[in-house]
């Protein structure tokens, strides 16, 4: 019997890349194409022996059974057109998921605006210390697998359950296809401008993926989020497991390093120190959440506490490239003024006589909006320098001006980074926060030390 055969539009993205992977190893014959194929994920796919075609030429386009669409892909893409004019069997990336892994699987989905890669990678990392081959789906990449997905041959599926929006013909959440069994929302906060008006459209999505869960079903979140209170008083039919903060939450976490180095945790009656890697509260909510995910499934405090303590991370989370005898380089993910500030401030924690020096880059949509700008400068209060890159020269004028002294322009990445390293006369740590490669600055500062 001949394979079935699956064209990926978008294959490179981080998610339609992990489904690639995802059909390989489900014995799918997969191939796809993309604009913009670069690495890691293009020598991934290239190793697994996954086809991929640049552009998206209509006489490149290989006969397929289905052609799952990227949610990158408008109309008037000259691929898309053509299949449209065949009729083909067209697919999105969320519903092929859902049809072709994870309708056989107990489903944990990590939602929120922040923190949904890591928390997914330490959910997955949990079971794989425990020698669970569960599978998994992480937008990133995790230091502990070799891969960014896999089916796994166990009924447990893990994976991001992202807010935006599915398709160019299905403008609904992406989370809403996942019917998971375990939800985590881990924060809800105004994101993704180019599609949300404002953030009661958000609320709205996340009340349509509560309302399509079942009553066996269980939401985990952290009480002190407003936001999340909001969706839930909307409607709630799912159990509910929430961590709290101080003494007398059945489930918390308290910080005995400044820096959350080192934390304790108590889930119900167990209680356990952590120490690990990782740094700054947002890691220790992530951590809460996911040790209560992998609770409902069998697995203690104590069990989970020892895997998080081996836990790598996730590549550009806190991500140190280089580390010299007086100057280290860092990228983060942060790109929301929340995130910013809650990784500013465990930084300054861990490294309280460096100056740090913070380079961001405002790239997604929300923050190119200038919907935050007004708070980013606050954001920013741990850092010492704060170095800003916008195609908005308005946006960055704008900044400088609210913040003259510790904001500067940058014009060329060239120059900022021998401005940086020029102005170095102490223990200096450089963190380069974006959620894209920011032209190369990190490795350019790495290249002139």
């Amino acid at each position: 019997m001949a394979k079935e055969k699956i064209h990926i539009l978008g294959i490179c993205g981080t998610f339609m890349g992990g489904l690639a992977i995802l059909g390989k190893e489900a014995g799918l014959e997969i191939s796809g194409c993309d604009s913009n194929i670069y690495p890691p994920m293009s020598d991934h796919l290239s190793e697994m022996g996954i086809d991929i075609i640049s552009g998206y030429d209509p006489s490149d386009i290989p006969k397929a059974d289905f052609y799952v669409i990227g949610n990158t892909i408008s109309r008037g893409n000259a691929a898309l057109e053509e299949l449209l004019n065949r009729k083909a069997n067209l697919v999105s990336g969320p519903q092929w998921l859902y049809n072709f892994i994870l309708k056989e699987k107990k489903v944990i989905a990590v939602s929120g605006t922040h923190g949904k890669t890591t928390t997914t990678a330490m959910i997955a990392w949990i079971f794989e210390f425990l020698n669970k081959d569960v599978g998994y789906l992480i937008a990133g990449k995790p230091k502990d697998f070799k891969k960014s997905a896999r089916k796994g041959s166990e009924d447990i599926f893990i994976l991001e359950a992202d807010e935006y929006d599915t398709a160019f013909f299905d403008k609904r959440s992406k989370f809403i296809h996942y019917k998971p069994d375990t939800l985590i929302v881990n924060n809800i906060e105004f994101d993704h401008a180019d599609i949300f008006k404002d953030i009661s459209a958000i609320h709205r999505e996340f009340h349509n993926l509560i309302r399509s869960m079942p009553e066996k079903a269980e939401i985990i979140f952290p009480t002190d989020d407003l936001n999340i209170a909001k969706v839930l008083n909307m409607g709630c039919w799912s159990k509910q497991e929430s961590y709290g903060f101080g003494d007398k939450a059945q489930n918390t976490y308290k910080a005995i390093a400044s820096d959350y180095s080192k934390l304790k945790f108590k889930v119900g009656s167990e209680e356990g120190e952590l120490e690990w890697q990782m740094l700054g509260e947002h890691n220790a909510r992530n951590a809460m959440s996911a040790i209560l995910a992998t609770n409902k499934y069998g697995i203690s405090l104590n069990q989970s506490l020892e895997a998080l303590s081996n836990f790598k991370g996730v590549s550009k989370r806190q991500d140190i490239l280089l580390e010299s005898e007086n100057i280290i380089v860092m990228e983060d993910f942060a790109h929301h003024p929340t995130a910013i500030e809650m990784t500013l401030s465990g930084l300054r924690q861990k490294y309280k006589e460096h100056k740090i020096i913070a380079a961001i880059e405002l790239r997604s949509n929300t923050m190119k909006s200038g919907y935050h700008d007004d708070v980013l400068v606050e954001a920013t209060k741990e850092a010492d320098v704060v170095f800003w890159k916008s195609e908005d020269r308005t946006q960055l004028d704008k900044l400088i001006k609210l913040d003259s002294n510790r904001s500067r322009l940058i014009d060329s990445i060239e120059e900022t980074s021998k401005d940086i390293l020029e102005s170095i006369e102490q223990d200096t740590l450089i963190v380069v926060m974006s959620n894209a490669d920011f032209e190369g600055l990190s490795h350019k500062l790495i290249d002139r030390t």
